[in-house]
């Protein structure tokens, strides 16, 4: 059997066919670069994706038991004229298995549905004009390295009602597997703006009337007791080293998360959903 298959193929037979390495390589952030796509896994993402950025989808592959599962989502497809592919469970298998980031990457089965995207390139001014007038919530991924933090992050936002999140250069590609399979969906609910310069950040913010805040265990100001602006973009660091001195020092607001235990930090994750939670209670 050839491995490889004409370009309007339709049906997919191997799992070591070129379309198939095509949608694998995806797993790495150079392919995707390349490509103009990412890869989007499991039936929630996928939902997600079509009810909220359906013009984005180049493909969709779905297995019988996916098709039978979630019926929802073919639904979707056939509404925006997305014709999906039915595959073998084998074939989604292979599509997943790549190199991620320089490290192997598999999963072990995609719940039966699998799309491939095209990278989304939204202008960070664009996205801020767009803002409505009154209070708003932004998160900031600042050198944020891990994928999962960086998707548990997004959906964070997402949950808390924040209007957009920002990633400066140095964060993990926001586009990459492990970042779409943590965010479920949430992704594609709000404007993501990613390879920002940290320069451009601030001044960016407060051109859209939004203030500058941050988090550190030696601020002055207690998350709890302090007045917070309507308009806030909470700016999250690095997991190991937290937010560099400079940023801290140009921030509006700085403010620290009191701990009641003897644990010495949060989770970057867990400081920003408390952060973006608070700022919702207080709305």
């Amino acid at each position: 059997m050839s491995t490889t298959e004409r370009p309007d193929s339709w049906a997919i037979t191997s799992p070591r066919s070129d379309r198939v390495k095509r949608i694998a390589a995806l797993s790495g952030r150079s392919a995707r670069r390349k490509q103009g796509r990412f890869r989007v896994e499991g039936p929630q993402a996928v939902r997600s994706l079509l009810q909220h950025s359906a013009p984005l989808v180049r493909e969709l592959y779905v297995t019988a038991d996916g098709a039978s599962a979630h019926p929802d989502i073919l639904e979707l497809a056939d509404a925006h004229a997305i014709r999906p592919r039915d595959v073998d469970p084998s074939i989604l298998r292979a599509m997943t298995r790549g190199e991620e980031d320089g490290a192997a990457a598999s999963m072990a089965a995609p719940q039966g549905v699998l799309a491939v995207a095209d990278l989304p390139s939204p202008s960070l001014r664009a996205v801020l004009d767009a803002l409505p007038d009154g209070p708003v919530t932004a998160l900031v991924l600042h050198g944020i390295q891990d994928p999962g933090n960086a998707g548990t992050l997004i959906r964070a936002a997402d949950a808390s009602g924040a209007r957009v999140v920002l990633a400066t250069t140095g964060t993990v590609d926001l586009y990459s597997p492990k970042v779409v399979r943590s965010a479920t969906g949430s992704l594609f609910h709000l404007p993501v703006v990613a390879g920002i310069a940290p320069e451009e950040l601030a001044p960016a913010l407060h051109g859209a009337g939004i203030s500058v805040l941050a988090t550190s265990g030696y601020a002055d100001h207690d998350l709890f007791a302090t007045e917070l602006p309507e308009r806030a973009a909470w700016v999250m660091g690095n997991e190991a080293h937290g937010l560099p001195q400079e940023v801290l020092d140009a921030a509006d607001l700085a403010v620290r998360i009191p701990l009641a235990g003897d644990a010495e930090s949060l989770n970057v994750a867990i400081a920003a959903t408390v952060c973006l939670f608070e700022t919702l209670r207080r709305r």
